[in-house]
């Protein structure tokens, strides 16, 4: 049932619009590997995006392969009492689909990889349960050491399709308690970016974008993701003139906060409506190079990429 709230932080016009949406999209990862190729063309991180549009497209495969394992009630009804997520990353006790899922990707991308990613697929094959269990709970820790790095890109892949599949089962009404605006409602993980979307209910309205489940909630604009303040808020982008045409019209860029030195890339769909937050925020990376030089942390992770500890 949509919540009536108040719109972007620039009007004082309420209007009806959802404050959660769960992922339902058939063609979820299927679009997002499109918008890697079309990224990765003439980039600099070419191959890097073209690997990910692999992956993307194990995902889909994965995605379609099965059906949600099934939902701990006593879950689902502690959301509904007190506001907990009902999916937590860390708390939540995986069913083994998602290893499954995790094979089909590394085939799928197996099949058409370049030679140098064949030897980290063939490990990633070679992976005994324990290993693989150990690896995925770092991830959702958000703890992975670099001898975990190669391997991030494809259990991150694994865990999202799981996790988005089983929020896919969910209903709107068992998570629409959830008090806490900066983490998601369905699994408690950070957002991996912002979303400014077009068309329908969700017009010019700014949505954050689970880095694991893809659920979104809304949350007012011009307001920080980490703590909520809306002073000290400002955009960083890769324009070289902050007030060039340039920066006005860049697809993605960096909401820094003054008051707790954190940032969260907004992804600008009124910009580019083929815009994904996970595919764009990767082609940004030069993007978080400059804002971690200006003393700013980032607040939500790509489950897609290992940042390393240097």
């Amino acid at each position: 049932m949509p919540t009536r709230i108040i719109t972007d932080g620039t009007t004082d016009r309420a209007r009806e619009a959802p404050r959660v949406v769960l992922p339902d999209n058939s063609k979820l990862f299927e679009e997002r590997a499109a918008r890697f190729e079309q990224l990765a063309a003439g980039h600099s991180m070419g191959a890097y995006l073209g690997l990910m549009a692999q992956v993307a497209r194990g995902q889909q495969a994965a995605l379609s392969a099965r059906a949600a394992a099934p939902l701990a009630q006593a879950a689902l009804e502690q959301s509904r009492s007190y506001g907990m997520p009902p999916l937590s990353a860390q708390g939540h006790a995986r069913a083994p689909l998602w290893r499954d899922d995790l094979r089909d990707i590394v085939r799928t991308v197996r099949a058409g990889a370049a030679p140098g990613v064949q030897p980290t697929l063939a490990r990633l094959q070679a992976l005994d349960e324990a290993s693989a269990e150990a690896i995925a709970d770092r991830v959702l820790a958000g703890t992975t050491v670099d001898d975990d790095a190669a391997f991030v890109p494809f259990v991150g892949a694994a865990l999202q399709v799981y996790f988005t599949r089983q929020a896919a089962a969910l209903a709107v009404a068992d998570v629409s308690h959830c008090d806490v605006a900066t983490i998601c409602p369905v699994c408690g993980t950070r957002p991996v970016a912002s979303v400014i979307r077009v068309g329908g209910a969700q017009a010019n309205l700014r949505y954050l974008v689970c880095a694991l489940c893809h659920t979104e909630w809304n949350m007012a604009r011009v307001k920080c993701t980490s703590c909520e303040t809306d002073k000290g808020v400002h955009y960083l982008s890769l324009a070289e003139d902050p007030d060039s045409d340039q920066a006005t019209h860049a697809v993605v860029k960096a909401e820094a906060c003054d008051e707790c030195r954190t940032y969260l890339k907004v992804v600008n769909q009124d910009k580019n409506p083929f815009a994904d937050p996970y595919a764009d925020d990767l082609a940004t990376l030069a993007l978080d190079l400059l804002v971690d030089e200006q003393g700013f942390a980032r607040s939500g992770p790509n489950l897609l990429f290992h940042p390393g500890s240097g």
